[in-house]
């Protein structure tokens, strides 16, 4: 039986605004603008970045002091309408272009 949250728009709706929102907390939050107190969102942008480090099979160290050797604006997610709605969410290195599905959605 397939539960109303697993049906296709609905996955591809709320993919739409989780994309949104790491885009959000990885680019537009006031710790990429200095302030990384918790409030800042700055462990979140960390679990984000060492995640997608390991999704593109880069090393990563974790931690607030190796921040400026793995910076988590590095990469975007990016909604992907089109294919599979369990790969609507994929990840995009803005260094080498290169683009995965996001295996945390």
């Amino acid at each position: 039986m397939v539960s109303t949250k697993d049906e296709p728009e609905i996955r591809r709706a709320k993919a739409r605004l989780y994309v949104a929102r790491c885009n959000k907390v990885v680019h537009g939050a006031s710790w990429a603008k200095g302030d990384v107190s918790a409030h800042g969102g700055v462990f979140i942008a960390l679990e984000l970045a060492g995640q997608a480090y390991l999704a593109h099979g880069l090393p990563y160290e974790p931690g607030l002091s190796k921040m400026i050797l793995y910076d988590p604006r590095r990469f975007s997610w990016i909604y992907d309408p089109v294919g599979e709605a369990r790969d609507c969410v994929k990840l995009r290195d803005n260094k080498t272009g290169g683009i995965v599905v996001w295996p945390h959605f």
